[in-house]
């Protein structure tokens, strides 16, 4: 009867105890992360009209852009080949001697800029992944729209400007190669959920340089309409 009796007690205890912690400790809330709505437009991309959808990019209000962003060496004769990245590469091969800085990777799209920095002091930032530039040609140009896949820093010194040509990869396989008559701007960060599904898998890969032709048929089979796989996505994954 001892023995119950100070079980019971100790329960009592134990009971009581628990009960203050639990008035003391606050409710765990359940962790949900946040999710960034993405859009399945393919306005703009591939044969589908209009513009590409996503968020607007400007250059820093001290980078300049001296004349017009072009979609060809103005130095060079205009790319006349079968859309293939064999000849691509090579035309790409016969350039002569330029002062244009060449920057990031693509096939088909290479966009001749002159940057000028206002301020005195250097100055960088970021040309962001699923970046699209797009014709602003008057009145508008057939010409492709291009896509950068990969972040890309740009560096100007205090007061100088730079010749810069920045590769992309087309999204339009049905339009031509842009020329240097073809007059471009930056139009958005794309907000289409399978070219930034892509751009996550690219992330952090060293050898894109090596799978230019894969990357640009994965760009091609999004705007026409086909998502990534697993087995896409899989393949992409197994990159270096």
């Amino acid at each position: 009867m001892k023995k119950t009796l100070l079980f019971l007690l100790i329960s009592s205890v134990v009971l009581i105890v628990s009960c203050k912690k639990d008035k003391t400790t606050p409710p765990e809330i359940p962790y949900v992360p946040v999710t960034q709505v993405l859009s399945t437009s393919l306005a703009g991309l591939g044969s589908h009209g209009g513009t590409p959808v996503g968020t607007t990019w400007n250059f820093p209000a001290n980078v300049k852009v001296v004349g017009k962003i072009l979609g060809g060496d103005p130095g060079k004769a205009p790319f006349i080949g079968k859309k293939s990245v064999e000849e691509w590469a090579s035309y790409e091969s016969n350039s002569p001697k330029t002062t244009w800085i060449a920057h990031g990777i693509g096939v088909f799209v290479t966009l001749y800029m002159k940057l000028h920095n206002t301020s005195p002091s250097p100055t960088s930032f970021i040309l962001p992944a699923g970046l699209m530039f797009c014709n602003d040609s008057t009145p508008i140009d057939t010409a492709q729209t291009g896509v950068i896949v990969v972040s890309d820093t740009i560096v100007i010194p205090g007061g100088d400007t730079l010749n810069i040509s920045l590769k992309s990869f087309c999204c339009n396989p049905s339009r031509h190669v842009p020329t240097s008559l073809a007059i471009y701007k930056p139009q958005v960060v794309t907000t289409n959920e399978q070219v930034v599904h892509l751009i996550a898998a690219l992330k952090g890969k060293t050898t894109l340089p090596t799978h230019e032709s894969d990357i640009l048929s994965y760009i091609w089979q999004i705007v026409g309409g086909t998502p990534l796989t697993e087995a896409d996505l899989a393949t992409i994954a197994s990159w270096q």
